[in-house]
């Protein structure tokens, strides 16, 4: 029994050897993280990656960017070992051979959204790094209400530095400002809706 004691009692005595943690040096904003959250879901609409949905205004341009949203990308389905091609010669063919995207327009710009197809299409390869994309869909609907775009609102100083004197034995200057700031944020909102 004073074996297994004095062999406890080593273990507890030995330094453990662990990596330092990886810290973030900051918080990062959703935006950042989002390509990485959403992969899965993109991949089950046929984009390969977040590309086309975050560039959609460059590649569309502002003009038509407020009125379309890309859906999907739809690929051609694989053939098996020894499966023919279908019997297609010149475009046909090469339409047949590529993804087709998918759009969602407001039925007043679906005219433009067509005649602007060929650059549409090639922006879209131009940011995929191949000629994956051969034939644009459009869909015409109702398009969704844009949000307002975050505004953070401006804290008072005032309100910051009541809330860290009562932060002091906090010994991390980030967090505690951190802390601080979102004090203050929800002491002037309860303020605004006198909760």
């Amino acid at each position: 029994m004073s074996e297994g004691r004095a062999m406890n009692r080593a273990i507890a005595e030995k330094p453990i050897n662990r990596p330092e943690p990886r810290r973030r040096p900051r918080t990062n904003r959703l935006a950042h993280l989002m390509p990485d959250l959403l992969e899965p879901t993109l991949r089950e609409r046929g984009f390969a990656s977040a590309t086309l949905l975050a560039e959609w205004a460059e590649i569309v341009g502002p003009a038509l960017a407020e009125f379309t949203v890309p859906l999907e990308v739809r690929w051609p389905r694989r053939r098996a070992e020894g499966e023919a091609a279908p019997r297609r010669t010149g475009r046909l063919q090469e339409k047949a051979d590529g993804a087709v995207l998918v759009v969602t327009c407001a039925s007043a710009f679906a005219l433009d959204v067509q005649m602007a197809s060929a650059r549409i299409l090639d922006a879209a390869n131009r940011r995929l790094g191949f000629r994956a994309v051969t034939r644009l869909e459009i869909r015409q609907g109702a398009m969704p209400k844009p949000r307002a775009a975050f505004v953070e609102r401006e804290i008072p100083a005032e309100l910051v530095q009541a809330q860290k004197a009562g932060l002091a034995d906090i010994a991390n200057e980030e967090l505690r400002e951190a802390l601080a700031r979102m004090g203050a944020g929800i002491q002037l909102k309860t303020r605004k809706t006198g909760m």
